[in-house]
């Protein structure tokens, strides 16, 4: 019969041959149950172990990555601010180097109308314009390395003073503008007053106002100078005009009238020779006819005269000029 410890305990039998000696083990039967208890203990433990270790693993890898992950925003950020800051400085320059352009554009009109104004003055001087300060070409000193905020500021500094510039420029060239048509007008009246001598010769043989008639000795009105002369010294337009009558007839012989606009009329009588014809256009100082004696003339010499409105008025204080080519 077993009895109660028989069953608290396992026996294990060896039996290694017929005349060999039986071996026996008595093993706990709490035994079987602690072993694998222990065993999965020390595997759980281990589990444990392994899960805590990977825990913190984790745990260190993605704070690792957030660290990394808020790095590469702030540096991802930091490249485009600098991207956005090229960008601007890039514009700022093709700015200036339009503004440049329009302050070389502006120059060259104002070199242009001083010629116009004062032919010659603008190239003889020999200076030329000089660029902005900050735009000169580079002739030593000390350096420093610029970055892009100084490039900015720079930039815009440069770009205010060229605005300014091109701004004072625009009102020069408004002054320019305004003189060289005041000029143009000047020398346009210049051309169509008659100034000029209408002969070589400088003397009056007879002046404009009453005189004693060379035909019939008495008292009349001349209405013009009589300039002395040599048959077929040339005869000049007095002004710019358009030629209004060439013909011939007893009293004035070959005769030239000239409309010089605004009023002004010239004429040239006794002449030799016409070298015009009515509906010509005249310059000042043109030969327009020849010295004569043609019509009621005592002698070679030119009768001139000047209207004004349709009156015959005195040429002397028209004459002011030596030169055909007072323009």
């Amino acid at each position: 019969m077993k009895t109660k410890e028989d069953k608290k305990e396992l026996t294990l039998m060896f039996i290694p041959g017929a005349d060999k000696r039986v071996v026996r083990f008595r093993i706990p039967r709490i035994s079987l149950y602690a072993v694998p208890s222990a065993a999965a203990l020390v595997i759980l433990g281990f589990s444990l172990t392994i899960y805590v270790q990977n825990t913190s693993h984790r745990s260190t890898t993605e704070q690792l990555t957030e660290t990394f992950t808020g790095q590469e925003k702030q540096l991802t950020e930091q490249l485009m601010l600098k991207d956005t800051e090229l960008e601007k400085l890039q514009i700022e320059l093709i700015d200036l180097s339009k503004q440049a352009e329009q302050f070389k554009s502006k120059l060259e009109e104002i070199r242009k109308l001083e010629n116009k104004i004062s032919p010659g003055t603008a190239a003889s001087s020999g200076k030329g314009t000089a660029p902005p300060p900050s735009l000169a070409p580079d002739v030593g000193g000390t350096e420093a390395p610029a970055g892009t905020r100084e490039m900015n500021e720079l930039a815009a500094q440069t770009r205010s003073s060229l605005s300014g510039m091109i701004g004072d420029i625009d009102g020069l060239l408004v002054q320019l503008t305004e003189s060289e048509r005041k000029l143009q007008e000047a020398r346009r009246l210049k051309r169509i007053t008659p100034t000029i001598w209408p002969s070589d010769s400088r003397t009056v043989t007879s002046a404009f106002g009453v005189r004693q008639d060379p035909f019939t000795g008495k008292p009349n009105v001349h209405t013009g100078l009589d300039i002395d002369g040599e048959l077929n010294d040339p005869v000049y337009a007095a002004a710019d005009g358009t030629v209004t009558a060439a013909g011939y007839d007893s009293q004035h012989g070959n005769h030239i009238r000239i409309d010089h606009t605004r009023g002004i009329e010239t004429e040239y009588l006794h002449l030799n020779k016409m070298e015009v014809q009515a509906g010509s256009t005249v310059r000042k100082g043109q030969i327009i006819g020849r010295v004569g004696t043609t019509g009621r003339s005592t002698g070679t010499h030119l009768h001139y005269e000047v209207h004004k409105n349709g009156t015959k008025i005195n040429p002397s204080p028209y004459l002011i000029s030596d030169r055909k080519d007072d323009n």
